[in-house]
């Protein structure tokens, strides 16, 4: 496989492939983004950058290849030294070189370097298989006013049927009378049966008081005893969060020097530790390890400035 091969397959899971002797090769998050002129949403995506100052040697491209060709880490190394080269040579001559699904390379006049990105790849996984989704815009409706004709019908129709009713009401108002006498007979029942409700429902409040205050005399003068011996023990473990960006300070065949080390650098302070083996059989020792990676970023670049130079940042949950 080629290498501007392994370095795509790697864009997809590290925000920065190093090339060593070229450059890095860095991607940018970039959100969800409305297009308001031609109404389309765009996934979120990572595109690429190319930074040619950032050229030190981190082994993550060497040990990708390595690995994947069954060759040593020296062997990968020089396959990507080649690459170079040629690469150099081939850009030097064309004055521009272009990696697909990458982007394309100039070499202006005055040999100054510059890169253009693909923007139609996104390295960003989760939107993989997303595409930009059309957005259609809603039109208001108008409300039709309600028919006015209708209404005038309706209402004269009531009307008339409220006339035809009262003149039926004029014909039967003798049954009212009776019907008053009969109210007045009704009312009276109500009101004997309506003060014995009261006095029930007086008599119910007090009781279900009495028994309430009976409930918490008994609740405050009860004993309560509990063998803790009995009691279910928390047995459940608190997960803790590991760390997973690791500073690398060496690898070492033999175990005893890997732990020499880590003895050195805890002696000037380091919270050095071994990490897990690599793919050559290397114990790995790390500066420190921390969970957060701005934090380790931050802590590389002052242990490359003042202790190591070839300290680089191994990205594993170990």
């Amino acid at each position: 496989m080629r290498v501007e091969d392994y370095i795509k397959q790697l864009l997809y899971r590290y925000e920065c492939v190093i090339v060593p002797g070229f450059g890095a090769f860095v991607t940018q998050f970039n959100s969800a983004e409305y297009l308001a002129e031609s109404h389309k949403i765009l996934p979120p995506a990572r595109t690429i950058t190319f930074n040619k100052s950032i050229q030190n040697h981190d082994g993550l491209l060497a040990e990708t290849i390595a690995k994947g060709e069954s060759m040593d880490f020296e062997s990968a190394k020089h396959k990507i030294h080649l690459f170079v080269d040629d690469f150099k040579s081939a850009l030097k001559t064309n004055r521009e070189l272009e990696i697909p699904k990458l982007g394309t390379f100039f070499l202006d006049d005055e040999e100054k370097l510059s890169f253009e990105p693909q923007t139609n790849i996104n390295y960003f996984v989760n939107s993989f298989g997303l595409s930009a989704v059309s957005a259609s815009i809603l039109k208001p409706t108008e409300i039709q006013p309600e028919n006015s004709e209708s209404e005038s019908k309706v209402m004269s129709l009531d009307t008339t049927n409220l006339t035809e009713v009262n003149k039926k009401s004029e014909k039967k108002s003798y049954l009212k009378y009776a019907a008053v006498g009969i109210v007045a007979i009704s009312l009276a029942s109500f009101a004997g049966l309506y003060q014995y409700n009261n006095y029930l429902i007086s008599h119910n409040d007090s009781e279900a008081q009495k028994a309430e205050t009976l409930l918490q005399q008994r609740i405050q003068n009860a004993e309560f005893n509990y063998n803790l011996s009995e009691l279910p023990l928390l047995t459940e473990k608190i997960e803790t969060v590991k760390p997973k960006y690791h500073i690398v300070a060496g690898a070492f065949r033999v175990q005893s020097n890997a732990a020499k080390k880590i003895e050195l650098l805890k002696a000037k302070g380091y919270d050095a530790r071994m990490i897990d083996r690599n793919a050559y059989g290397l114990y790995q020792v790390a500066f420190a390890s921390y969970t957060d990676k701005s934090s380790a970023l931050v802590q590389l670049r002052k242990i490359k400035s003042i202790e190591n130079p070839q300290a680089w940042l191994y990205v594993k949950q170990l």
